[in-house]
């Protein structure tokens, strides 16, 4: 009889290809870590030495102190990007997910294609209408003016992820309360709101980490150097002084990783739940 069970050499095989390609995916991480330890000596030596002799963190007082641009101010306008993005999603989608899910109404399935079409744009495409856009309604240069842009590009996503959440709400729920007096707007914020948190979840750490990580935007549609996210301030710190101080630009990668990370594994369950909710019909 033939067994269904994978062979002990296919197995094999598998977890060598998986061992593989997570140390391709890794190994770039490890460098970038282990060179924002590393004094500019060892870091710019060959040939180069994958463990640091001697550990220093003179390499993250630098860019926060001593960078002309760099310093505390760039991370300081991502966080206020990526948490505006955050909440502005989660409210725009909640809503939007909800009337797609509970309500029919004419053009209700063309709404959701013709949202991701205009997602599926490249940013690039659309730059200059942008900025000649931004610069005549007072937005260019602006803080609100990222943050609705960034908000703009999530919407499509987090409304389909929170319909998908919704749907597998049962409404008998929201009749219940009804029955007992709540009107529609009730049901949303006391019923139907704390049973979707995970998809709000969900929609805001995909919405933090977009608005964190943006780069071309940004550059485009910001000048003040006191507006730029760390992004933008990440390519000014390469060839600051003439030349490119890797140590430098890895503890300013390093320090731009920690929040994703924290907010991933915080947020790991909820962001996992919602994903899967989301994603089912």
């Amino acid at each position: 009889m033939f067994s269904n069970r994978p062979s002990r050499t296919l197995r094999i095989f598998t977890y060598t290809i998986l061992i593989l390609w997570a140390f391709f995916c890794l190994a770039p991480l490890y460098w970038i870590f282990s060179t924002a330890f590393k004094p500019p000596a060892e870091a710019e030596a060959y040939p180069p030495t994958f463990i640091p002799r001697s550990i220093t963190l003179e390499n993250f007082v630098y860019i926060f102190t001593k960078s002309r641009n760099f310093g505390v101010m760039p991370f300081l306008n991502s966080f206020i990007y990526a948490s505006g993005t955050a909440l502005l999603t989660v409210g725009i989608c909640s809503l939007s997910g909800y009337a797609l899910s509970r309500y029919r109404f004419p053009g209700r399935r063309w709404i959701g294609v013709a949202m991701f079409f205009l997602n599926m744009l490249p940013a690039l495409s659309k730059l200059i209408a942008l900025y000649i856009m931004y610069s005549r309604l007072g937005l260019y240069d602006t803080r609100i003016g990222l943050i609705l842009l960034y908000t703009a590009g999530q919407v499509a996503f987090g409304t389909w992820v929170m319909k998908g959440y919704f749907d597998s709400i049962p409404l008998d729920l929201e009749e219940a309360a009804r029955v007992d007096g709540a009107s529609p707007w009730q049901c949303l914020l006391y019923v139907t709101l704390p049973l979707s948190l995970p998809g709000m979840g969900a929609v805001a750490v995909n919405a933090f980490s977009s608005g964190w990580d943006e780069f071309m935007l940004a550059l485009t549609l910001t000048q003040s150097k006191e507006l730029r996210p760390y992004t933008v301030a990440l390519s000014a710190l390469v060839g600051e002084y003439g030349r490119v101080a890797w140590h430098h630009v890895s503890a300013a990668g390093v320090v731009s990783l920690l929040p994703i990370v924290l907010l991933f594994v915080i947020f790991q369950r909820a962001f996992v739940a919602g994903l899967s909710a989301g994603g089912t019909k």
